[in-house]
């Protein structure tokens, strides 16, 4: 579904795994970019949104934190992913921060 995130539109769809995959999502998978863990979502979200600023202060904080997770993000059924924004988020925080767009 498309969804308005600060004024701009936003590719999102609501992690789940019984309901239909738009062909996007379903070509993610197939790129073996987004991956099942039991009932969590694994995403390489640097290769679905790239994003050179946001790659420098993940690894910079990884580097702090003396972790490295590879660009991942994982989400839980329920979830929203926004993959124009590179961003997992609770299906509350959807309501409040988006718009869904109408089409």
């Amino acid at each position: 579904m498309k969804a308005l995130y600060k004024g701009k539109i936003a590719h999102v769809w609501e992690i789940s795994k019984t309901g239909k995959q738009p062909e996007w999502i379903a070509d993610l998978f197939n790129k073996h970019y987004l991956t099942w863990y039991d009932n969590r979502l694994k995403i390489l979200v640097q290769a679905i949104s790239p994003s050179p600023a946001r790659n420098i202060k993940r690894g910079l904080l990884d580097t702090l934190e003396r972790s490295y997770n590879g660009g991942y993000k994982m989400g839980d059924i329920g979830d929203f992913f926004d993959a124009t924004n590179g961003r997992v988020i609770s299906k509350e925080k959807f309501h409040a921060q988006y718009a869904i767009e109408i089409e």
